[in-house]
């Protein structure tokens, strides 16, 4: 006699909780013109980042390498400081992708599919105008850039003259968060945290400013 009541409180908790993860429902939808958020793509024609990344119990550093190539691709190669590759990434035009070098540890497809959604989020690919749209809580602007999985944030103040923040979103909340920290001269900036919320992962990078234009 008991057991349907305690049911639909369970069913009904269920609920509550689904919606109360909603990160984004309150959010209300507003003109805001794309130029806002594009102002703020970095500019990495090469730039060397002292860089460790933490997942769960590993640790590993190096140095990483972000450079714009002639032929419009953008190159990414982490090494560790005697220059053993943990892996080399091309983005290329037209949102294409390749891996030409990644050790054997780290060759597997969802690590290679978390670090390409990572970097791609800081590099301000796969944002295409003609399925943006920009929302508000009031306080921040939310530049949204629906991807095949999920939707990109680009998170500004209201008078778009900061980047706070990145966001690489579920439906309902982000599971990754990124960030420019410090200085950001010419669009490129001193210091990039990547901090996923989901599991211990972790990115950090420091911009070595001496060996940049080497």
């Amino acid at each position: 006699m008991h057991r349907y009541p305690i049911r639909f409180l369970l069913f009904l908790n269920f609920f509550v909780l689904i919606f109360s993860c909603n990160t984004y429902k309150n959010l209300q939808k507003i003109h805001s013109p794309e130029h806002c958020v594009q102002q703020f793509r970095p500019a990495f024609d090469k730039v060397i980042y002292k860089t460790s990344a933490d997942v769960r119990t590993t640790h590993i550093s190096g140095l990483l390498v972000i450079k714009y190539m002639e032929d419009s691709s953008t190159r990414i190669v982490f090494t560790n400081e005697m220059g053993f590759p943990f892996f080399d990434f091309g983005f290329l035009a037209h949102n294409g992708f390749k891996v030409y070098q990644i050790t054997p540890n780290m060759n597997k497809e969802f690590i290679i599919k978390t670090l390409k959604k990572d970097f791609e989020l800081i590099l301000f690919r796969n944002m295409d105008s003609t399925r943006y749209f920009a929302l508000t809580d009031g306080h921040w602007i939310y530049h949204a850039y629906p991807q095949a999985s999920g939707i990109n944030y680009y998170i500004t103040d209201t008078r778009c003259e900061h980047l706070l923040k990145m966001q690489r979103a579920s439906d309902k909340k982000p599971v990754v968060e990124a960030s420019f920290i410090g200085n950001v001269s010419e669009n490129t900036p001193d210091s990039i945290l990547i901090r996923h919320l989901n599991f211990k992962f972790t990115i950090t990078l420091k911009k070595i400013s001496g060996l940049a234009a080497q």
